[in-house]
């Protein structure tokens, strides 16, 4: 059980799509240990949503499961009623959910490519447009996209995923100017790469086309913490502006990355 002093988000309704492991997941605990009810969203991990609310149950949190695919506009609306039913209007929202596949742009289809934009941007875009109407009617609200740096710099075999990560940060950005009157803000957390299984997968594949331990010189070479972030640290980062009692942080990107973005800043190292 919490502290009083951390239920910030106390009689807060939340939803998180993509919330049945890793960042997501850790997105949803954090939320309910600030106080928020929270509606873990899935697609097909039935048995991981499961988990995340059972370890908020564990402690002493309440939610609901919410099953959707947020690319899918009849899935997102069928979501709503449901969310609606269990646990009421919504008023903090975080899309997390997403898809990423390492291709080298000469092979990337156009099938890859469309999956790509429509669960990472067009799903951003279909949930905030759902959920609207909650916030406003609330007198209030907190959009965070959970993007990724690779929408800033872009990475290598990750086109798609650069491109719909990159657009999450343009769409924040636009949804801000208008809906601050509204007393809505809209952010966008950014984490580098995090260690979790799909994070640790990429290192993997690209590892083995080159023929080197590419986790090791990424750690050393892109990183001034030398290690990955954490699934912990980027939700911490989501708490920040999803704070009820935090309503003048709007249309910025935060980036959680062990010094990954800037790290081009800094001399070479040798050996």
């Amino acid at each position: 059980m919490w502290f009083v002093e951390d239920c910030v988000n106390r009689g807060v309704n939340a939803l998180v799509t993509g919330a049945s492991k890793g960042i997501g997941q850790a997105i949803a605990i954090r939320l309910a240990k600030s106080c928020a009810r929270v509606a873990v969203n899935y697609r097909r991990d039935q048995e991981g949503a499961k988990e995340t609310l059972r370890k908020i149950e564990e402690l002493g949190g309440e939610g609901i499961l919410a099953q959707g695919d947020v690319s899918d506009p009849a899935q997102v609306s069928r979501m709503v009623e449901e969310v609606h039913k269990g646990l009421g209007k919504i008023q903090i929202l975080v899309s997390n959910a997403g898809v990423g596949y390492a291709v080298p742009f000469k092979d990337l289809s156009v099938e890859l490519f469309d999956k790509q934009i429509a669960v990472n941007l067009r799903g951003a875009f279909l949930v905030s447009r759902a959920f609207l109407d909650d916030m406003m009617s609330s007198g209030w609200g907190r959009i965070v996209f959970v993007s990724s740096i690779a929408g800033i710099t872009g990475a290598e075999y990750l086109s798609a995923y650069s491109a719909a990560k990159a657009g999450l940060m343009g769409l924040a950005k636009s949804m801000a100017l208008e809906l601050g009157e509204y007393n809505i803000t809209v952010n966008v957390v950014a984490p580098g790469f995090v260690g979790t299984r799909l994070g640790y997968s990429y290192f993997k594949y690209l590892g083995e086309k080159l023929g080197v331990d590419l986790l090791d010189l990424y750690l050393r070479d892109r990183t001034l913490l030398g290690r990955l972030s954490t699934v912990d640290e980027v939700a911490e980062a989501v708490l920040l502006v999803a704070r009820r009692d935090v309503g003048s942080i709007t249309g910025e990107v935060i980036v959680v990355d062990s010094g990954t973005v800037i790290s081009s800043g800094r001399l070479p190292r040798m050996g």
